[in-house]
């Protein structure tokens, strides 16, 4: 195959592969970087299919090819990090990046160009183009990290992933500088060498992110399945205990008489049906149930209510208590504040707690 005809196939692959990422509907960090890398590359390469024909517009093209080490290292962030992958700092370095590429392209337009004198900015120019150099040989290592991290504790799936990404990219990038050194004295075998490297590099991370979705969908199908398959199971033993609870309904009305009279459960304000039913470890509605069938209630609110005016009776009527206030009697039956133990003192007696106790000193004077 000449150089030309690879390259285009190259170019042609790259813009294939950022359009199948744009028509994923379930869209990831992964699908997106992947689609601006294969942008990126296909610019660089129709800079060089191009050069020949446009001359030193080329360089406007390469302007464009400004994400590609930065942007392949955004993408193995995507890739191997599940979380916080990638924050702003990190969108910022490889903006950098990015922005000295484009510098670096744009300076060697105006340039051959004409517009400025080679001579007299021959020191920005060296120095901008090792900074860039230096950026972009440092971003390649930490894009080999991300995949080498976390490396020993991942899953078995995880592992071979991230062994594909080691040796695509990790040889991809050392043949790259071994066959730059090699065919030094023979660009076009450079250029074939390069456009190859390429190629399996854009092959093999668009596998890799296949391997991944396709994990990340049998994991979620798995964790449905599970999910499913525990409501099955409470669905499924369910039906037991409804049973056994209506065998023993008046057992646990036993037990509710138990904790409201005896450990004096119904003298503690703001009681709910919630909390009998978690002492005694039942649903709500089977305590309800209880109520209404076994000891004769409309509902939890009155039987408890029924009890605490009892206990009020009682309070009121002993000598020993009569410089008690009605709040005070309220409190210690149970009740929250005057306001309920009136009104439901008066529903139950037809008398408020005051008129009670006069009532009571009236029938002793008599």
């Amino acid at each position: 195959m000449e150089l030309q005809s690879l390259q285009i196939t190259v170019l042609l692959t790259c813009l294939g592969l950022m359009i199948a990422q744009i028509l994923v509907k379930d869209k990831r960090a992964t699908h997106i970087l992947f689609a601006i890398f294969c942008g990126s590359v296909a610019m660089s390469l129709a800079k060089g299919l191009s050069g020949n024909v446009i001359g030193t517009y080329q360089y406007l093209i390469g302007m464009a090819a400004c994400i590609t080490c930065n942007g392949y290292w955004l993408l193995s962030r995507a890739l191997f990090r599940k979380e916080n992958a990638i924050k702003l700092p990190h969108l910022l370095f490889a903006g950098a990046i990015a922005l000295l590429i484009m510098l670096n392209q744009g300076f060697l337009f105006a340039s051959n160009s004409g517009f400025i004198q080679t001579n007299d900015t021959s020191m920005f120019k060296h120095v901008l183009r090792e900074l860039t150099v230096l950026l972009s040989s440092s971003i390649l290592v930490l894009s080999f990290w991300e995949g080498l991290r976390g490396f020993k504790h991942a899953n078995n799936t995880e592992k071979a992933q991230r062994f594909l990404f080691l040796a695509t990219f990790g040889g991809a990038v050392a043949s790259s500088k071994v066959l730059q050194g090699l065919f030094i004295d023979t660009p076009m075998a450079k250029d074939f060498a390069l456009a190859s490297i390429t190629f399996v590099v854009v092959a093999s991370t668009q596998l890799q992110i296949l391997w991944q979705d396709k994990t990340r969908n049998h994991d979620s199908e798995a964790a449905t399945s599970a999910s499913t398959k525990a409501l099955l199971h409470q669905q499924q033993i369910k039906p037991p205990l409804e049973n056994t609870a209506s065998l023993d309904e008046s057992v646990l009305a036993e037990q509710i008489k138990t904790l409201l009279l005896n450990d004096a459960l119904y003298l503690k304000a703001n009681l709910k049906i919630a909390d009998i039913a978690q002492k005694l470890g039942v649903p709500e509605y089977r305590v309800s149930n209880a109520l209404r069938h076994n000891l004769k209630a409309r509902n939890f609110n009155q039987h408890v209510n029924a009890l605490r005016i009892q206990h009020a009776k009682k309070l009121l009527a002993d000598e020993d208590k009569q410089k008690w206030t009605v709040l005070v009697v309220g409190l210690e039956s149970g009740f929250a504040s005057v306001g309920p133990f009136t009104r439901a003192f008066k529903a139950a007696t037809g008398f408020t707690p005051n008129q009670y106790r006069q009532r009571l000193s009236q029938t002793e004077s008599a």
